[in-house]
């Protein structure tokens, strides 16, 4: 199967093209576009016109160049494999169908792959904490590891990814351990395989592939925007769209505020604002010269003088009352505290401290002796231990008397303070509010001498002060309400405004310029989205054919559309030869199911990707049997260049497999048994299966033959039958017949072993009666006999020899296939 063409040219060598040979596209949008692929740093350069450094971000190629295989898959204690088990998958092009039933074990060996490479599993996704908390395998959790093994071209050594998970670990705490020919390293990315794993992603599940087609639009579009190598295009869209935001919304700003303005300056009185509304209302430019003008004129009412004092008035915010009482409590205490220093006991105090601490100097000098001073007293040892206790006492009682003084000072200093600065606005005001604040400021200035009195004063006078100037600003605030047109409040928002427009025109031109360089960038980038996506369109599309067998759904060329949070994957579709727009309103389930299988196998087959195996699980849910033979033609296909590995509790694909004879398909069965115990083997055919389980049964010693010969019997006619069904589909199907009507034709045949194996030979089940002669005839006797056998039982001739039963089964088996 033809994969999708290489995408890897560097995309802004593609863009860089674009721009020298268009016509027509000015050089500051050129560069822009540059900037943007490059940085934000350079695009922030660009646009204030500084130089910049251009570095583009050219798409690198970090993965390895050789293709790799997967040779192994290894599960100890997880999920569903509780003894160490691996399965061995050779490493090269071909179909591996790993089978068993549901809860034999193998979708453990398809999450673990998928686990030990990428580190989750995405079946695990959408899944509750308690549904997670299940990994590890519940009758043998230690230990507990999961190993996968790669093989490069070329290379000789493996390289062996194994994740380990000690007792108590949680499944994010993993030990990982990976090996190649270079030695040891901490993960994939080393190899440079973590991007590559991310872009292509060779693993698929059953609930990814409903994903895939529905629900999850914006993640597919941004998967396949990935492996175009688009990603470049998005970021730098987004660094335009970043860099042109805060322009746009200060533009926005400016004009909602022009619109506000108006309105506003409409309900004021004033030839002013009239003046000012004339020039702002329109939609063209505004003169702001003209409108700073009219700001700038003197206001008339600043010759008013008591228009002067009612403003000063109006601004007075003398300290709050409690604040001031607490002042003053304050000051009375700390006077009250003064007072228990006497100053002239304190200097006192200083000058006996000082004589002291001479006499403690002279005794330490001297000793013993008599007191230098009085010639009366005696110096000793007693006399020193008073003395320097004394010492002691004063001199904390001087450190206290000062502490006390400075504290007093300050507080006096404070409340001085307070109410010098207690201005009232000279003018001429007549009003008794004035007045009255005046003489309420006058008294509270006569201050008594004493702190005490002082701070009774001030408790007691400025209360009245406070609500003197409540009482005078609300006369002044109301004057000036009716002096005031409401011009002064509004100029000062129009003056705002005009600083804010000023900068407007640059802000445009930065706007205008972003804008053509992501008007650039957007056709450019879609010109480059849909060259490079329709290789993969068209291969979507080829397997599609194969995969809709009898659908009468037509699927067209997929494209990719919208941007930001609108962005899809659009697969359109025809029915019945009518358009009916996408493909999701009229597919069925398993429709849908293949067009996600459509989707997933050209994004994981991309030739850029250096696996080249791909691992599904369950992939044919909800398909019918004529949509199965098209997916096993498909992965058949594949598997010429690719390793397909299909994990599958459904015997319908091993099946189609087998019937339509697609190459050297490898099977094979995962079974398990009490206690987690995995087995692996090779997988067989439904007819060898049953011959051989019948082999076996006729060798066994441990049963009668009387026993086992109706079991032989019956295995050998599920042999028999299964052969005829091989048959049958191979035939009508060559022929075109539908799918559902070789069901059909099979269950209503199964009912005789004569009809069927009529069924079988001649395409007719009413030809029953011909079957002996012509066994006969072809293939002898024996075939006979055997036929007869299955058919009606064991009889005479097989009892003593079920071995002989079960090789002439075989030979007529053989025979109808």
């Amino acid at each position: 199967m033809t994969e999708p063409a290489q995408t890897t040219a560097p995309l802004v060598e593609l863009i860089f093209d674009r721009l020298a040979a268009a016509d027509g596209v000015p050089t500051e949008t050129a560069e822009l576009v540059l900037a943007a692929l490059s940085s934000e740093e350079d695009l922030t350069a660009a646009l204030a016109g500084t130089p910049t450094r251009l570095d583009p971000r050219y798409p690198t190629d970090d993965g390895p160049a050789e293709r790799i295989w997967l040779k192994s898959v290894t599960v100890a204690g997880f999920r569903g494999v509780g003894p160490e088990r691996t399965i061995h998958i050779g490493p090269g092009p071909g179909f591996t169908l790993v089978v068993g039933r549901n809860g034999s074990g193998k979708s453990s060996f398809a999450e673990a792959a998928e686990l030990a490479l990428t580190g989750d599993s995405a079946r695990w996704a959408d899944k509750t904490s308690v549904w997670r908390t299940g990994w590890r395998n519940l009758h043998t959790p230690d230990p507990c590891w999961v190993d996968v093994e790669l093989r490069a071209d070329g290379v000789a050594t493996p390289t062996r990814v194994h994740r380990a998970w000690p007792v108590g670990a949680e499944l994010a705490d993993a030990e990982v351990t990976v090996t190649s020919a270079r030695g040891r390293h901490t993960g994939l990315s080393e190899l440079g395989l973590a991007r590559p794993l991310e872009l292509y992603r060779p693993f698929l599940t059953a609930a990814e592939l409903g994903k895939l087609a529905a629900g999850t639009q914006s993640q597919l579009f941004d998967a396949l925007f990935a492996i175009l190598g688009l990603d470049a295009l998005t970021d730098a869209d987004q660094r335009l769209l970043r860099a042109a935001r805060p322009h746009d919304t200060s533009i926005k700003e400016v004009r909602a505020q022009r619109t506000a303005l108006v309105d506003a300056l409409a309900g004021v009185a004033d030839d002013r604002a009239r003046r000012t509304v004339a020039l702002l209302r329109g939609r063209g430019a505004v003169d702001l010269g003209a409108v700073t003008a009219i700001l700038d004129e003197p206001d008339e009412a600043t010759t008013d003088r008591e228009v002067l004092l009612c403003r000063e008035l109006a601004a007075l915010d003398p300290p709050p009352a409690d604040e001031v009482t607490r002042l003053a409590g304050q000051l009375r205490d700390a006077a009250a505290e003064a007072r228990r220093y006497d100053g002239g006991r304190s200097r006192a105090a200083l000058r006996s401290a000082e004589l002291l601490r001479l006499a403690l100097e002279h005794y330490e000098d001297e000793g013993d002796g008599s007191c230098p001073v009085c010639a009366t007293g005696t110096l000793d040892g007693g006399w020193r231990s008073s003395a320097a206790q004394s010492l002691t006492d004063l001199r904390q009682r001087s450190v206290a008397a000062q502490a006390a003084a400075n504290r007093l000072t300050a507080l006096l200093r404070q409340t001085h303070h307070l109410i010098d600065d207690l201005a009232v606005p000279e003018g001429p005001g007549s009003e008794p509010a004035v007045g009255a604040l005046r003489d309420a400021v006058a008294a509270l200035r006569r201050v008594p001498g004493e702190p005490t009195e002082l701070a009774d004063h001030l408790a007691a006078r400025y209360p009245a002060v406070v609500a003197a100037a409540d009482a005078a600003r609300a006369y002044a605030e109301g004057f000036l309400r009716q002096r005031d047109t409401g011009w002064r409040a509004a100029a000062a928002e129009v003056r705002e405004w005009v600083a804010a427009a000023g900068g407007l025109p640059a802000r445009e031109a930065t706007l205008t310029r972003l804008r053509a360089a992501r008007a650039w960038l957007k056709d450019a980038g879609a010109q480059i989205r849909d060259e490079r996506v329709a290789p993969f369109a068209e291969h979507s599309q080829r397997i599609w054919a194969q995969l809709r067998q009898e659908s009468n759904v037509e699927l067209g060329s997929m494209t990719l559309e919208g941007t930001n949070t609108r962005r899809r994957v659009v697969f359109p579709v025809s029915v019945d030869g009518a358009d009916n727009g996408t493909a999701l309103g009229v597919m069925s389930q398993g429709e849908m199911q293949a067009l996600g299988l459509a989707t997933f196998l050209p994004r994981s087959c991309a030739p850029e990707s250096p696996f080249r195996f791909i691992v599904v699980d369950d992939p044919v849910q909800s398909m019918d049997p004529a949509k199965v033979d098209g997916l096993a033609r498909v992965l058949a296909e594949l598997a010429e260049d690719r390793q397909v590995v299909i994990f599958t509790h459904d015997t319908r694909l091993p099946d189609a497999v087998r019937r339509l004879d697609l190459g050297k398909a490898r099977i094979i069965e995962v079974t398990r048994a009490e206690k987690s115990v995995v087995t692996v083997r090779p997988g067989s055919d439904p007819v060898t299966r049953y011959l051989d389980d019948a082999h076996a049964l006729a060798r066994s010693e441990d049963i009668t033959a009387e026993v086992r010969g109706p079991v032989v019997a019956e295995l050998c006619r599920s042999a028999l039958e299964a052969a005829c069904h091989r048959a049958v589909w191979r035939t009508r199907v060559a022929r075109g017949v539908p799918h559902t009507d070789i069901e059909a034709a099979i269950e209503d045949a199964s009912r005789r072993v004569a009809t069927i194996v009529a069924l079988a030979v001649f395409d007719d089940a009413e030809k029953g009666g011909d079957v002996l002669g012509w066994l006969g005839r072809r293939h002898g006797r024996r075939a006979v006999n055997a036929y007869q056998a299955c058919r009606e039982g064991v009889h005479g001739a097989y009892l003593a020899d079920l071995p002989g039963l079960v090789a002439d089964a075989r030979l007529l088996a053989a025979a109808l296939s």
